[in-house]
């Protein structure tokens, strides 16, 4: 019997396209999950096409961000049009072609928390709007109960020197440690978990504890003056 888990242990994602092999056009027999508008922050919202393909016992999501007037073309057109398009989220099958849908969606959503965010469901079939707005629930739900727990660690050693050094931490939502905080001397954030009293900067290339954070913030300082 196929298992059946939120959060597959064989989940892959690719949510930035950063992969090569997964920006690729949306396969012909991956079938329409949902269509929503996405929020980018500043940038923009725009139409979303959320494709689903069941394929040799894996599960695929496909993304595909279209735009403003993609909405009630044919889908070839949509596509022949869209910014970008790939594979974002894959699993081992579970249960029924839409819950392995929504399991993948709800993964999908996850980890671009913070960055985009659904504002609006279009059609389904295969995410019905209901099976949507239970998802974007429980995600916010979650994201609150981590912020509450991460807030509870505020005088964690290294979010206490973050403050310090005027990097303006604060909980990410993402995990129940999570934190960011900005990278010193740079306009991104890093991330920060208050646990494990560690920092990372995946633009940066850089990570470590507090000692190396320090040092750090210290480096970029005395670059600047």
């Amino acid at each position: 019997m196929p298992y059946l888990n939120p959060r597959p242990h064989d989940l892959e994602l690719d949510v930035w396209l950063k992969q090569s092999e997964n920006h690729a056009p949306v396969p012909d027999d991956a079938e329409c999950a949902c269509l929503q508008e996405i929020n980018l922050g500043a940038v923009d919202v725009i139409p979303e096409a959320l494709f689903f393909r069941r394929h040799a016992g894996r599960d695929e999501l496909w993304s595909a961000g279209l735009t403003h007037d993609a909405p009630g073309k044919p889908r070839a057109a949509q596509l022949a049009s869209a910014y970008k398009q790939g594979r974002v989220a894959w699993a081992g099958s579970q249960g029924t072609r839409a819950t392995g849908a929504e399991i993948l969606f709800r993964a999908l959503t996850a980890a671009r928390q913070g960055h985009v965010w659904p504002e609006a469901f279009l059609e389904g079939p295969l995410i019905t709007e209901s099976a949507h707005r239970r998802i974007l629930g429980e995600l916010e739900a979650e994201h609150e109960r981590n912020i509450r727990d991460a807030e509870a660690q505020a005088e964690a050693e290294i979010i206490v020197l973050a403050r310090r050094l005027g990097l303006r931490p604060e909980p990410a939502g993402q995990s129940p440690s999570a934190w960011y905080a900005d990278c010193p001397g740079k306009a991104h954030r890093l991330m920060i978990s208050s646990s494990a009293n560690q920092f990372g900067c995946g633009y940066c290339r850089v990570k470590g504890e507090t000692a190396e954070l320090e040092a750090l913030a210290n480096q970029r300082k005395e670059a600047r003056s």
